[in-house]
């Protein structure tokens, strides 16, 4: 068979892959263009599973950039008073652009080291929150106020995408976490609080992977898909590791106060959109039957949010009042607390698992690594509130090692086999 039969052979197999759903278009293109047999697609990179130094590059420089925006920040802070307000204005302003400015040049303009200039746009961004929180400190705005949050993730959100950068994408996610809970955590204290913020968290993690799915639509952006699917997995994972434990249910809900109508508007938002994704990666599935573990993740994530949405409607059948040296206190059944303790336990061991699987059949490293990781919290969680209470002390810590060191050697050992396997397809 000549060179030419080997390529029209490479090309016919893949068109089939494709047809079959065994890879998606954005793979199927990626494997063409390695052989010469189609154009890369935009936007993307080969990607070696091997060390690479750019990386370690990037790394580095991010961390430098870090370092001289916290020590730019302390020194300007330490002589913020003798500092006239014009000068202020100007040196806030002027240092952003200017940061934002170098950046831009040697990423884009020069081209000479796009690392660098990745980093110094970073910390370009950055900059912009430390200048919105410093200029409301100079017209005397109370600093906690959410709103000053959402200003910055406003201002640095086409930042991500005009500037290519994943580090800018990662702090976009970052800052809206944070607004959402500063948001929510005004309204009452944190500790009650909570079970809403993490309640939202379940909801933005579908969002972000939902719309990590949707880059795969646009070549120039495919290979931001990663970031946004990485991050909707850890807080789909977080939030119902928070819930598989027994603080919200035993101490939160029972002191629990319905939740205002501005957080119910944001869990309306972030349910229409969930079932927008979700219905969007069901009509994927049709296609590329490998999406199977994704819709599955998804479906059960989605699930368990409407059955926790549920529980804070129903708070006085789920609580029984118990009084206490005079007091009355709201005490959750115990029946009732083992059942919520069971089930979403499961479903977080079943979710962990399926951030696994997700991340063997898309030979994504990072969703292994997630799932992994969470899938150990767990069993450490399991062990320290049930194991531990069953046994004495001495014999519980002997068990727990024992258990926890053939755990560790064995979640080890699959982690490296399963990452092996990737790097034999050689695709993330």
């Amino acid at each position: 068979m000549g060179d030419n039969e080997h390529k029209t052979w490479l090309r016919e197999e893949v068109e089939d892959w494709s047809r079959d759903g065994i890879v998606d278009d954005h793979q199927a293109k990626l494997i063409l263009s390695r052989y010469g047999l189609a154009k890369a697609p935009s936007g993307t990179e080969k990607i070696s599973l091997n060390k690479n130094p750019s990386k370690l590059i990037t790394v580095v420089s991010i961390l430098g950039a870090f370092l001289i925006g916290i020590g730019a920040i302390l020194f300007v802070a330490s002589n913020w008073q003798k500092i006239p307000t014009v000068v202020k204005m100007i040196l806030l302003v002027g240092t952003t652009y200017a940061t934002y400015f170098a950046g831009w040049n040697l990423k884009f303009n020069r081209k000479t080291h796009p690392e660098m200039g990745d980093a110094m746009l970073f910390l370009g961004s950055l900059f912009v929150g430390v200048t919105i929180f410093l200029i409301a400190q100079i017209f005397h705005v109370n600093a906690n106020e959410h709103w000053l949050i959402l200003v910055w993730f406003l201002a640095i959100l086409p930042f991500g995408y005009a500037f290519r950068s994943s580090s800018i994408l990662s702090l976009n996610i970052f800052t809206f976490a944070l607004w959402t809970m500063f948001y929510i955590s005004q309204t009452r204290d944190l500790l009650l609080s909570s079970f809403e913020i993490f309640m939202l968290y379940l909801l933005f993690g579908i969002n972000l992977y939902g719309f990590g799915q949707l880059h795969m639509k646009f070549e120039k952006y495919a290979n931001f898909r990663l970031i946004h699917q990485g991050f909707g997995l850890f807080f789909i994972l977080a939030s119902y590791f928070y819930f598989s434990l027994e603080i919200p249910y035993r101490f939160i809900l029972t002191r629990f106060t319905p939740i205002n109508w501005q957080v119910q508007m944001l869990f309306l938002i972030f349910m229409i959109t969930s079932l927008i994704f979700l219905a969007s990666n069901v009509s994927m599935y049709r296609k590329i039957k490998s999406t199977k573990y994704e819709v599955i993740v998804l479906a059960i994530a989605f699930l368990g949010w409407i059955g926790t949405w549920s529980l804070t409607f129903f708070i006085d059948a789920l609580t029984t009042p118990i009084v206490k040296s005079g007091h009355t206190y709201m005490e959750m059944d115990p029946k009732t607390a083992t059942i919520l303790f069971i089930a979403f336990n499961l479903i977080f061991f079943v979710l962990s698992i399926g951030s696994i699987l997700i991340g063997y059949y898309k030979a994504t490293v990072p969703f292994v690594n997630i799932g992994m990781g969470f899938f150990v919290l767990g069993v450490l969680n399991l062990y320290f509130t049930t194991l531990y209470e069953l046994l004495p002390r001495s014999l519980a810590f002997i068990a727990g090692g024992i258990i926890l060191v053939i755990l560790g050697w064995y979640l080890e050992d699959k982690r490296r086999s399963i990452i092996n396997e990737i790097k034999g397809d050689n695709v993330i």
